[in-house]
């Protein structure tokens, strides 16, 4: 029963956590399709503007590029010095009409509007007109002679006018003032024919509006633009972008030349584009459902996926919360979830060995307080001691008073179980103490050096490190040998404290040498040996990157004890 509602559990956090899975990428995919349906909208109107745009800035330039063609070829024919000699004959004599058709004729043939022309003398009578009788009525002529006034008084060479009489036709006119001397004598005006505009701006599939600087309009290519406006004017105060006519809206644009007095009008047909938004937009969702339908079933099939791999996981975790460190976590899925098992079991192993680690480091810890014990209490140590100042105490009363303050903070400072960690110039105290001591027993048998450099002080190291190899020293020295001389060594070399205790003792022989090299890195402990196997076995745990003692000697050239411990970037 129990186990029937653990598997009903598991399977409620399982269906769960893919509902919550499934929730949440249901939602990513419904806002992905909202946003894919928004930017679709944005581009395809920002491409739109754009390409319109583009496309009307090349169709002004295509309009001024031919305005300029027609003005310069009219302005041309007026400017011409062989004209403008032809022009003044027949304004004082009426003489030259002849060859006047002529040069008409020659003009029309490659003209790229054809004219017809008018000259007048300074009273207002007409010279000469290529007009057939029937167009040269009392309107024209009223409206030449007004025209041709106001270009004697211009300052420029070239006046610029538009004719309209009836019906939706205007004629471009230019005018030339002619001048016999200083005296005004008359004008040269030609009139540019409406049909041939046609030829240059109904090629482009858009409208354009041309009008000189009253508004005059000097070409129109729809004239519906100009229903609501005067009769032959346009000028529009509306400067949006777009511009609606009847149903049809166009996007617009106008540009002046000055040097003309021309303004240019585009206009290019642009509906709106809802429609094409709508129809897009439907294609958007439609696709958008269609991918939806892929994308959840795709989900569905993922998300079951992760979850089982999910529940297998807290699977096997489960078994290790129950207190099996050692089981490993075995998850073959083929994904993500059997690295993360992976990486989870490298974590147990580094854990598992933390663990070991520290125990070991207690039982060293444990196993170094019994032996400092035993040392503190040493009774030959002791002894010899006591017997030494009891000597100097009738001998040298102020000796003994000195080494009876230095047995006294070696004992104090043995017994303090406080810290079992201090800075190396605090234990060297101690060993100073312990050295003159010894030599105070031994007198001159006994030599001894110290060696350490000052950066090596403030290091923090186990205590009472050092004496126990001093006391090896001095214990192994003295069976074979009169004399003993203990050098003390200590330096910072490559991030590492070293160490360094020498004597120049009987030594070792190579073999005894190799066997206790393999008595420090034991795991079995060696209770003739084990002051210095539980040493090293703490310098290793405590400080690690192959911290730790070393073993030297020859038969007969002395023992040399080296401890290595890694400081890192601390000093």
């Amino acid at each position: 029963m129990r186990e029937h509602t653990l598997k009903k559990q598991k399977m409620k956090e399982k269906n769960r956590f893919q509902r919550e899975l499934e929730r949440h990428v249901s939602k990513q995919i419904i806002l992905t399709i909202l946003i894919g349906c928004f930017f679709f909208c944005v581009a395809m109107l920002g491409i739109t503007m754009i390409d319109q745009r583009i496309k009307q800035s090349k169709y002004m330039d295509a309009v001024e590029a031919a305005f300029w063609n027609i003005w310069d070829s009219s302005r041309g024919f007026l400017m011409s010095e062989e004209n403008m000699g032809l022009f003044l004959k027949n304004v004082n004599t009426g003489a030259e009409e002849k060859r006047l058709r002529y040069q008409l004729g020659t003009f029309n043939i490659e003209a790229p509007v054809g004219i017809r022309l008018i000259i007048m003398n300074a009273e207002g009578d007409v010279k000469y007109s290529s007009f057939p009788e029937e167009e040269m009525n009392l309107h024209r002529i009223e409206f030449n002679r007004a025209a041709g006034g106001n270009a004697g008084n211009q300052e420029g060479d070239i006046y610029s006018t538009v004719y309209f009489f009836s019906g939706d036709i205007s004629e471009y006119v230019l005018m030339r003032p002619l001048f016999d001397g200083e005296n005004f004598a008359g004008t040269a005006a030609v009139y540019l024919e409406p049909s041939d505009w046609n030829l240059h701006f109904q090629k482009y599939q858009y409208d354009v509006i041309l009008t000189n600087y009253n508004s005059d309009v000097i070409y129109c290519s729809n004239y519906s633009f100009l229903e609501g406006h005067a009769v032959n004017r346009y000028n529009t105060d509306d400067q949006s972008l777009y511009q609606q006519f009847g149903d049809d809206r166009y996007l617009t644009d106008s540009r002046y030349l000055e040097e003309a007095g021309v303004r240019l009008y585009s206009f290019i047909y642009a509906p709106g584009s809802s429609t094409y938004l709508l129809i897009g937009i439907a294609v958007i969702l439609g696709l958008g459902f269609v991918w939806a339908g892929m994308f959840f079933h795709l989900m569905h099939v993922m998300a079951e996926k992760t979850s089982q791999s999910v529940g297998k996981l807290i699977g096997e975790l489960r078994t290790v919360q129950k207190g099996n460190p050692d089981h490993a976590v075995k998850l073959e899925t083929g994904d993500e979830f059997e690295e993360i098992a992976g990486q989870i079991n490298k974590m147990l192993i580094s854990i598992n060995e933390l663990n070991k680690k520290n125990l070991d480091l207690v039982n060293i810890n444990n196993r170094m307080e019994i032996q400092n014990l035993q040392a503190q209490i040493n009774p030959h140590f002791i002894y010899n001691t006591l017997d030494n100042i009891r000597y100097l105490i009738i001998q040298d009363a102020k000796r003994a008073d000195d080494l009876i303050e230095r047995f006294t903070h070696i004992l104090r400072y043995s017994i303090d179980n406080r810290k079992n960690r201090t800075m190396l110039s605090e234990d060297m105290e101690y060993i100073e103490d312990y050295l003159i001591i010894q030599k105070t027993r031994f007198g001159d048998r006994f030599q001894y050096t110290v060696e350490i450099g000052e950066e090596c002080y403030p290091v923090v190291i186990p205590k009472l490190l050092l004496q126990p190899m001093i006391e090896n020293s001095l214990k192994y020295g003295f069976k074979k040998q009169p004399a003993v001389r203990v050098w003390i060594k200590g330096f910072v070399i490559d991030e590492y404290l070293i160490l360094r205790v020498e004597d120049d003792g009987p030594g070792l022989p190579q073999p005894t040498l190799e066997v206790l090299r393999g008595i420090l890195n034991s795991e079995q402990i060696d209770y003739a040996h084990n002051g210095l196997q539980n040493t090293n076995r703490r310098i290793s745990l405590e400080y690690g990157h192959d911290s730790g003692i070393t073993l030297d000697a020859r038969e007969g050239d002395g023992f040399t004890v080296t401890l290595r411990l890694w400081i890192g970037g601390e000093n």
